[in-house]
């Protein structure tokens, strides 16, 4: 089981990888994403959902998405504007992290879910499979 609330960034990736090695017993998750903008290129665990959607054309161009997640949650300028292309960013992050469960770790039924209304919290999507 995978179970956390606030899994900045990578540490998200590299808690779903530790599934890998659980040795047959049965796989479930539940974790609250957040902080986006801290993913790589290193721990990102769907590398190939990002290529596919033609969003890794140079070197750097992660980071580059991870950067604009971080607009979800403030910024200058345009900021409704910014705000929405940084939501659009964690979401195509997160979901890579959902096909990759499905295809990688077996779980066809990962999803991503709201766990908290967002007048609460802007960071209030969960990944959760195995259930």
């Amino acid at each position: 089981l995978a179970c956390a609330k606030h899994l900045c960034g990578g540490a998200t990736d590299i808690a779903l990888r530790s599934l890998l090695r659980r040795g047959g017993v049965p796989a479930a998750v539940c974790i609250a994403t957040c902080c986006h903008h801290r993913c790589d290129a290193a721990s990102y665990v769907n590398l190939p959902f990002l290529e596919e959607l033609g969003l890794l054309a140079r070197e750097g161009d992660v980071e580059r998405l991870a950067s604009m997640a971080g607009w979800a949650v403030g910024g200058r300028g345009d900021v409704a504007a910014r705000r929405r292309l940084g939501m659009m960013a964690k979401r195509v992050l997160d979901l890579g992290r959902v096909a990759w469960l499905r295809d990688t770790l077996e779980l066809p039924d990962a999803m991503l879910v709201h766990y908290i209304g967002k007048e609460v919290t802007p960071e209030n999507i969960a990944i959760i499979a195995g259930g």
